[in-house]
């Protein structure tokens, strides 16, 4: 048991190595960067303290974590495997005594890990600007429950990530198509459709913990315990369907005949 723990505790920390190295860490850093530059240009036209406030705050529900965290996580989750599948050296790792359902976990608490560096300051920086920028000053329970929120969106969303990037070749594709048109429409739809989609849970959450503010007004919700529950078992179903995809497919794509 310790040795399989100390086996996953190495994957993770590859796999955060792994991430974070390059010119793609620095386009997602730059990328998180655009909830704080907006919250800059909000604090620059001088509006009212209050105004100043709720318009910084309703970028988390609008733009942080739908959009922005949304495509960071999409980029890092996708490519804990696709990267090595069509690199072909995922395969090495594979045929070695680690078990494939830690290299799925090791895999998946690595791109958690990566995707709260750039995602979480992404959230909360925005709301420091805004209250250091002459805003209303936010109660302790905003921030903390949009961290919450924050953190609730990528531990599903690289659940979710993670088993595209190992089924599909087009997981890129496919999960654009997922955050900016599932994500973003559904909502929008009547009756029980709404609850198909992540933001439908993460809304709920935020409207049920916080009591005033914009990220308080969702009336379509569900509880919080709901919400939490659901977001749980839904991520511990894809990264179950991580595990399972895992043990069966091919882990290097298939060369052509000369």
């Amino acid at each position: 048991m310790s040795r399989e723990l100390a086996r996953l505790a190495a994957i993770t920390t590859f796999s955060v190595r792994g991430s974070l190295g390059g010119f793609r860490a620095l386009g997602l850093a730059a990328f998180a960067a655009i909830p704080s530059l907006i919250a800059f240009a909000v604090v620059s036209a001088h509006p009212v303290p209050h105004a100043l406030s709720d318009a910084v705050e309703g970028l988390v529900s609008s733009l942080t974590i739908p959009i922005v965290a949304m495509v960071i996580v999409l980029v890092i989750a996708v490519g804990q495997f696709r990267n090595e599948i069509d690199a072909e050296t995922l395969v090495y790792l594979s045929d070695r005594s680690v078990a494939r359902s830690t290299i799925v976990a090791g895999k998946y608490l690595g791109a958690v890990v990566v995707s709260l560096l750039f995602v979480l300051p992404a959230a909360l920086v925005p709301l420091a600007i805004a209250a250091g920028g002459g805003g209303t000053p936010y109660p302790v329970a905003v921030p903390v429950a949009v961290a919450g929120a924050t953190a609730l969106a990528v531990m599903v969303y690289v659940g979710f990530f993670l088993l595209l990037g190992l089924v599909s070749r087009y997981a890129l594709l496919i999960g654009l198509l997922f955050g900016f048109v599932w994500e973003e429409l559904i909502p929008f739809l009547p009756g029980d459709a709404p609850r198909l989609t992540v933001v439908y849970y993460l809304r709920s959450f935020l409207a049920g913990v916080l009591t005033n503010g914009p990220l308080s007004g969702y009336s379509r919700g569900v509880s919080v315990i709901a919400a939490v529950a659901t977001l749980l078992v839904v991520t511990l179903v894809l990264v179950a369907a991580a595990a399972v995809f895992f043990r069966t497919i091919e882990t290097a794509p298939e060369r052509e005949s000369a």
